[in-house]
């Protein structure tokens, strides 16, 4: 590319980020704030097409929110159901568990063959994908696609989109906080973590399995321990905060299972729906938990159990089911047995 040519897009591209910052620094929905962010996005780094999409909590998907751009016939603009797993590209992986900015072209022999194929169907020869965070969380992926002919994205290509997806992150987290009061039937409200009403929503549709697919789906049931004592000793208002921090050590912990959903289920209780990861893995953070304490009066920590089952189209066990094997583990966990023996026998048949 000549020297002028790439001047003349990078002050382009300058221009844009301004345009964006005064455009999403604006109080408006989050579905606008998306549709400006997605067309300046798709005209500042000449792609064909660009998508947003955001990470379900408790489910091991992506939920495309908006596509923007040359879509193909069985695109939309505004998808009411385009979800895929992460088994759909290599790179929603790289997406989700690393927070990873990438790029990938049919040309390039390290771009991995899933990606390359996912460009094929798409009739498209290169892609660049980025992290949304927001708040210090994931919460969804830029992508952005360019057709055959045009140069792959390079790293001013990512430069600017790392740009612009830190103006959208600022901009998410505003709406969101704006639009809380439509989201409050699905919030606790001290912790911030989802309900249970979240929560069973959620499983229902975690145990909702095509013919001839599975699902590994693990509940951790989570109980704060002496917080009576911390009420009784220190005052509700030190009850509160052993709550908000166990709330906050759980989401901080749970984030590095992409797709979990962490939900405040009662006064001192807590629920975990992990699905799609090995269940060890989940052990593991079970394990690391139940050796936490905080530094109160009582010296509380906390008891938790799991559960874990493969869902099939067959499989007759209930999310109910599931939430009480985890149930009884967790008991079990409140009398100083190990975690390694919690995992609940769970018949799938």
């Amino acid at each position: 590319m000549a020297v002028s040519n790439v001047k003349s897009r990078d002050d382009a591209r300058i221009r844009s980020l301004a345009v964006m910052a005064r455009a999403l620094g604006r109080s408006d929905s989050l579905l606008n704030l998306l549709e400006i962010a997605a067309e300046e996005a798709r005209t500042a780094l000449d792609a064909s097409t660009a998508s947003i999409s955001r990470v379900e909590p408790g489910l091991m998907k992506i939920r495309t929110l908006l596509n923007v751009g040359q879509l193909g016939p069985d695109e939309e603009r505004w998808p009411e159901d385009e979800t895929y797993d992460l088994s759909y590209s290599p790179y929603l992986s790289l997406v989700l568990e690393e927070h990873r900015t990438w790029t990938a072209s049919l040309d390039d022999p390290d771009s991995p063959e899933g990606e390359k194929d996912l460009l094929r169907r798409l009739g498209k020869a290169s892609s660049l994908g980025s992290p949304v965070i927001v708040d210090g969380q994931l919460w969804g992926e830029f992508y952005a696609t360019r057709p055959v002919g045009e140069d792959p994205f390079d790293d001013r290509d990512v430069a600017y989109i790392e740009a612009l997806v830190a103006i959208l992150s600022g901009s998410v987290s505003r709406a969101l906080r704006e639009e809380s009061l439509e989201r409050l039937v699905y919030l606790d409200p001290l912790t911030g973590l989802w309900n249970r009403r979240a929560l069973d929503e959620r499983a229902a549709e975690a145990f909702e399995i095509a013919p001839g697919a599975s699902r590994t789906v693990t509940v951790v049931q989570v109980d704060i321990n002496r917080l009576k004592q911390v009420n009784d000793s220190l005052g509700h208002n030190a009850g509160d905060q052993l709550i908000q921090s166990v709330a906050s050590t759980l989401l901080a912990e749970f984030s590095h299972l992409p797709g979990s959903l962490v939900a405040r289920v009662g006064g001192d209780e807590f629920t975990a729906l992990v699905v799609g990861h090995d269940p060890s893995a989940v052990i593991s953070i079970a394990d690391r938990l139940n050796r936490r304490s905080w530094r109160l009066g009582a010296q509380p920590g906390i008891s938790c159990g799991c559960s874990s089952a493969v869902i099939t189209a067959d499989t007759t066990l209930t999310p109910s089911e599931l939430f009480a094997a985890a149930d009884q583990a967790q008991y079990h966990a409140k009398h100083s047995r190990p975690i390694a023996g919690l995992v609940a026998d769970i018949a799938t048949g």
